[in-house]
């Protein structure tokens, strides 16, 4: 059984749910009320089943603060990162890491970034199913045809964080 242990933050952008392995972070979510997908404890519970879940706020404040240094310098790629997925969504995560922070890609343009230029609603898919918000910047990736599309936490908070990275 893995152990992960996790905690809640405060943040500029609300409050966060944390998660950490022994190799680094593995979940980074939003307590967001009303989300249609629920909350992100409830998402992280899902998402690691089986699972060994162990509070810790004071463990997680610590990474937190490194999470959010990383974010606020755009150096997000220096976070040390826990990610399970497939390969193609492993690939589009590593795309968005190369998005600096202050611009934003288009779902066509990641596609092609990972060799698979017809794949555009796959990269949809794998955009979404980033389980560590904000530092894997799925929030840069937009579609093309306007607005800020769709996002996990939903878009008021998407258009927030894409405000303040532009500030």
């Amino acid at each position: 059984m893995k152990k992960i242990t996790y905690g809640f933050y405060d943040s500029p952008f609300g409050e966060m749910v944390l998660a950490k392995t022994g190799q680094g972070l593995c979940w980074l979510g939003f307590m967001t009320k009303g989300n249609r997908k629920g909350d992100g404890y409830k998402r992280m519970k899902a998402y690691f089943p089986g699972a060994e879940l162990v509070q810790d706020d004071e463990a997680i404040a610590g990474l937190a603060v490194k999470v959010l240094s990383a974010w606020e310098r755009g150096r997000e790629a220096s976070v040390k990162l826990d990610l399970q997925g497939t390969p193609f969504q492993l690939a589009v995560w590593k795309a968005l890491l190369k998005i600096p922070k202050g611009e934003v890609s288009y779902y066509a343009d990641v596609a092609n970034d990972v060799g698979k230029p017809k794949a555009v609603r796959a990269v949809g898919s794998a955009v979404g199913a980033n389980p560590v918000s904000l530092i894997v910047p799925c929030h840069r990736v937009l579609p093309r045809s306007g607005g800020v599309g769709n996002y996990g936490w939903g878009p008021k908070l998407k258009e927030k964080i894409l405000k303040a990275e532009r500030a």
